[in-house]
């Protein structure tokens, strides 16, 4: 029998409690019934010693169900045999493997104390039963096999509590992955969300403008009413390039998915003037050298521009101030406008939206900062994002 056919066994046997104490209890019980055969003198059916075989199996058995009553009936078991016959019963067995069942469940000091008062008594026992004397090594081995059976409970109550342990720890782990899986799950869809929001909502704002000058100016002014067609679908192309470029970003695992068509913070002025086209009054100005933003970060450098001239297009009035400012630590972005007088200030202050959430969430996510507000009476977008790390150790 080779050893992964008894490891097969083995595990066959744990996989059902019932049948792996049916398979101990038939395996003592044939060891307790060759000693009795074994044993010097006639073997009959009807002595004490086969009545204790079918004790030992029973006893054995049911070791699970109540290992310190039933380890309590078995001293006594041979105790009574002993002291009428004068000789070794095969419930003994059924002792040592009841006293290692019942240290298992107790703890280390608690199964020493039980391990040595069955040893004591297995030892008396042991002196009777042999007619021996003090020190007798047919008596003295009786104790030699409660140590053992206290230290054969001892690894096992050990390595329960190890394998218990590991099992946790695993579970542990992998409520963690689960949940760390679900949190990267909702930010890929909030970052989802950011990008067609601030896609969707300058461009189709731009569409709309677009469309409408060109509706008013069809038959008066058929060269601008042109000219506002084309601007808008110019922003028509710019949403299906992105949205193209997002969504194979979304098919595409690991670092090699295209993001060559995303914008970035050196797009801005195009954007300022494609504003500028749909009729939006800016007043733009630039200051300092620029320096090396992560993609992330020039990308989010792009939307909060974005966002906030597509704000100030829907809800403000009269002129757009947007200033970018570069110093050694990063990017500063400001925009103010003149709020409308059909809105309130609270109403402005908090948008109609998800912009003011989106802007602020890709400024914190790139170690930066956005504040907004109403300073005098205009609406004021004030955003910071820092350089990117290379850049920095380079200088």
């Amino acid at each position: 029998m080779t050893e992964s056919t008894v490891g097969s066994a083995l595990s066959w046997l744990r996989r059902d409690l019932r049948r792996f104490d049916l398979a101990v209890a038939l395996l003592v019980t044939a060891f307790g019934a060759l000693l009795v055969i074994g044993s010097p003198g006639d073997f009959e059916l009807g002595r004490p010693e086969s009545v204790g075989v079918v004790g030992l199996f029973g006893l054995v058995l049911f070791r699970r169900s109540a290992p310190l009553p039933l380890l309590a009936a078995a001293m006594a078991w041979v105790a009574i045999h002993i002291s009428i016959w004068e000789r070794p019963t095969p419930v003994m067995f059924a002792v040592l493997v009841l006293l290692a069942t019942a240290c298992v469940r107790l703890e280390r000091a608690p199964a020493i104390g039980l391990g040595l008062f069955v040893g004591i008594g297995v030892y008396l026992g042991g002196l009777v039963a042999n007619d021996a004397t003090v020190g007798d090594e047919r008596a003295v081995i009786g104790i030699a096999w409660a140590a053992g059976a206290v230290g054969v409970a001892d690894a096992t109550r050990t390595w329960r509590r190890y394998t218990e342990s590991a099992e946790a720890e695993l579970r542990s782990a992998v409520f963690a992955a689960e949940a760390q899986a679900k949190a990267r799950v909702s930010e890929e869809r909030l970052t989802i969300a950011r990008e067609l929001h601030d896609l969707l909502a300058h461009n189709l704002s731009v569409m709309n403008v677009q469309t409408g000058a060109a509706l008013h100016l069809l038959h008066a002014d058929p060269d601008q009413a042109e000219t506002s067609l084309r601007q808008a679908r110019e922003a028509g192309k710019s949403v299906l390039d992105e949205l193209s470029e997002l969504l194979a970003v979304l098919r595409h695992d690991g670092d090699d998915a295209p993001t060559s068509s995303l914008p970035s913070v050196t797009e801005i002025g195009e954007l300022v003037e494609r504003m500028r086209a749909a009729g939006v009054s800016i007043n733009w100005t630039r200051s300092g050298d620029p320096l090396a933003l992560s993609p992330v970060a020039s990308l989010a450098a792009y939307r909060i521009a974005q966002e906030s001239l597509t704000n100030a297009a829907k809800h403000g009035a009269g002129t757009v101030d947007l200033s970018m400012a570069w110093d050694a630590s990063g990017l500063s972005i400001r925009a103010e406008n003149p709020i409308a007088e059909s809105r309130s200030e609270a109403a402005a202050s908090t948008g109609s939206g998800q912009g003011l959430i989106g802007m602020g969430e890709r400024a914190t996510v790139n170690g930066g900062r956005l504040q907004t507000g109403i300073v005098n009476g205009r609406f004021v977008v004030d955003a910071w994002l820092p350089a990117s790390v290379e850049e920095e150790s380079q200088q």
